[in-house]
Parts: structure tokens; sequence; C-alpha cells
């Protein structure tokens, strides 16, 4: 798991057919203390924008956005996501 504070994302690894209940424990994990307190996952958007496409807004309950969560790499040895925050 990388934390990065910088420009580029953050990123995290989950096994092959992750549920979204695993999917949405990493990223919690990769998500700042404040962050993790004000995320709702009854508010997130799941979506598959395309074919074998994954992608996770995850979202206050005020409905704005924190970080946005992609689905970047498929392996047989798991799924590698990309997380950008909102700022």
């Amino acid at each position: 798991m990388d934390k990065n504070k910088g420009n580029g994302p953050s990123k995290f690894a989950v096994p092959p057919f992750a549920s979204d209940d695993e999917i949405w424990i990493k990223i919690l994990e990769v998500l700042t203390p404040s962050e993790q307190l004000e995320a709702s996952r009854s508010k997130s958007e799941f979506n598959d924008p395309y074919m074998g496409g994954k992608e996770i807004i995850v979202k206050r309950s005020d409905n704005s956005d924190i970080a946005v969560a992609l689905l970047s790499e498929v392996s047989s040895f798991g799924d590698e996501w990309a997380i950008y925050r909102e700022f």
C-alpha cells in the first residue's frame, strides 16, 4: 500500500475477484484518518464505465467527492487500483 502525498495516485492491490466490500476496506486503508471518518459507503458510487473497467467514487454523506478509485491493472495475481484524491 502506498500513501502518496504528492501529485501521484495512491495504489493498492486486492485478490482476483475481490468483492466490493473487500475493495472498500482497502480504499479506507489508503485514505487519511479524517477522510476515513467522512467516507460514506452508501453515498459512494460503484461503477462499471466500460467492459472490464471499474471505478468507485468515494463520497461524503453530503455527496461531495473525496476520491476516485480506478481499476488500473488486472492479472492472475490480483487487481491493482489507483486512488486519485479530490482537492
